[in-house]
């Protein structure tokens, strides 16, 4: 329940997370267009306020060539602004030309006619040649704006100036040069001010609007996403990692808890075999002492029985310290050439007594050819007396127990071969892949019922590891099991065991049919 808690409130991160990374990424977007709408504004205004000077200036300079003699000022004209047509004087009846590009229009004269016509003129003594109005019309479905100015030279003199202002040019001549190349602006007609915002213009710009171009918004867009990715990944990746941690540290925990188990089981088998050995020394020891005994064969067999139990008494005691050494990388060994069927020799005859007092029937084969072995020869003894002692302690009915040493190669390695068979209860297929595990016991009661400490098999296989060898076993339930050891003939010394290590325990569950 905890686990599936903790795996929601991690999703429940994970969510947070990407809206915090659209969030972010809107706000990068929005900041990028903010800035560009406001250079929008700072140009629609640079604009205006160009377009209203330099027209104030245009009809102020018609103005002064219509009120003076003999049009003595006509040269300022040549520099009026491109964007300005055809200027006309105006006498309350008709248009009288000044400046005339072409021919004007019958059309186009009635339409200026009519507008001036309905236009409120000031008074005549009132000067405002520094005040232009602005008349829209359309002409042939085409936008026409006009400009008209009035001066007062004097009270018996009055100019009204009128001007055609050409929009094509005046785009092209005061607002297309005032867009920044590479901005992300551009100027459209106001029917094309589509997207996300749009400037619009006023007064005789009012047909155009700046707005950020296609480009640039799928650039912002672009960006945007890719700053949602990476928002995104990163929440992601935050958040497997947060679940590998938490994975590692339930999987930590359970393996400590497993270790904790397994050690308290230890200490009680452990416990329990010490007390059955010494409980039989201190018995038959009182026994002897006591004098009750006066005959000699049951001397020798209660001698047989302390001596058989100080043996697996030794046996236990230095499976728990050679486990201690490996454990904590402090196990040595001394290596030199030895013959390891005489190794296994000794062993068996060292063994023989308590086979025969335990009625198993026990068999040794040993090649007479064997190649030379550098090893640690206690260490090879104790492997091999802990697999003898296995094979003793897991027979029932049957008891048997046959020991092979002969030459062999595996994988282009020659070396000696040491099997030990027995017929006993053999090994649960799912116990196999741990029983080489420090402290494992198996659960079936058939292994329980004969006690151990889960220590034999693995010290086997760490001594068999140490010196370059492999550790293999078949078993069939019921019909026995066979372990071998092969030692390589050209191993070399190293100078110190790999320890058991956090590998011997991680996966390990209660229960192995290890000594």
């Amino acid at each position: 329940m905890v686990g599936l808690w903790t795996v929601v409130f991690s999703f429940g991160l994970a969510v947070v997370g990407v809206v915090l990374a659209l969030q972010q990424a809107r706000s990068f977007a929005m900041r990028l267009m903010t800035e560009a709408e406001a250079q929008a504004a700072r140009i629609a205004s640079d604009a205006r306020d160009r377009f209203d000077h330099q027209l104030l200036t245009a009809m102020h300079q018609v103005a002064v060539v219509a009120g003076s003699p003999n049009g003595t000022a006509k040269p300022a004209l040549e520099s009026l602004p491109g964007w300005i047509g055809l200027v006309h004087l105006w006498d309350g009846e008709g248009l009288i030309p000044i400046r005339a590009e072409f021919e004007i229009t019958p059309t186009l004269r009635e339409l200026i006619q009519r507008r001036l016509q309905a236009r409120s003129a000031p008074p005549a003594e009132e000067d405002t040649a520094e005040k232009v109005d602005l008349l829209y019309d359309t002409l042939e479905n085409a936008p026409l704006v006009l400009a008209v100015a009035d001066r007062v030279a004097s009270p018996d003199q009055r100019v009204t100036v009128v001007a055609q202002i050409v929009l094509s040019r005046l785009r092209a001549e005061l607002l297309d040069p005032l867009i920044p190349p590479g901005s992300g602006l551009e100027v459209v007609p106001v029917s094309g001010t589509t997207g996300p915002w749009a400037q619009t213009l006023t007064g005789g710009l009012r047909f155009w609007a700046i707005k950020p171009t296609d480009r640039f918004v799928k650039e912002q867009q672009s960006a945007a996403v890719r700053q949602t990715m990476v928002y995104a990944t990163m929440t992601l990746l935050a958040l497997l990692t947060l679940l590998a941690t938490m994975w590692f540290l339930a999987r930590v925990a359970r393996r400590e808890m497993v270790l904790a188990e397994l050690k308290a089981n230890f200490v009680a088998d452990v416990s329990h075999e010490l007390k059955t050995p010494l409980a039989l020394i201190s018995m038959f020891a009182e026994t002897l002492q006591s004098g009750r005994v006066t005959s000699e064969d049951k001397r020798q067999e209660y001698y047989g029985i302390m001596l058989r139990e100080s043996t697996r008494l030794t046996n236990l005691i230095n499976n728990i310290l050679d486990f201690a050494r490996i454990d904590a990388g402090k196990k040595e060994y001394r290596f030199e050439p030895i013959d390891v069927g005489q190794v296994v020799r000794e062993t068996y005859h060292a063994y023989k007594a308590q086979l025969d007092a335990g009625g198993v029937e026990h068999h040794l084969s040993i090649d007479g050819t064997l190649p030379a072995v550098r090893a640690d020869r206690d260490a090879i003894a104790q492997a091999v007396l802990n697999l003898i002692s296995n094979a003793v302690k897991y027979s029932t009915d049957e008891k048997y127990v046959a020991i092979d040493v002969t030459k062999d190669t595996r994988r282009g390695r020659h070396g000696v071969l040491i099997s030990i068979h027995d017929r006993g209860i053999g090994i649960r297929p799912e116990d196999r892949a741990h029983l080489t595990e420090g402290f494992f016991r198996s659960a079936d009661n058939r292994v329980r019922s004969r006690g151990g400490t889960g220590l034999g098999l693995a010290l086997v296989k760490h001594i068999v590891e140490d010196h370059h060898g492999s550790l293999d076993m078949e078993s069939r339930l019921v019909k026995g099991s066979t372990f071998r050891i092969f030692l390589p003939a050209d191993n070399r010394e190293p100078v110190r065991a790999a320890g058991f290590g956090p590998r011997d325990v991680k996966s390990a569950q209660p229960g192995d049919r290890a000594s």
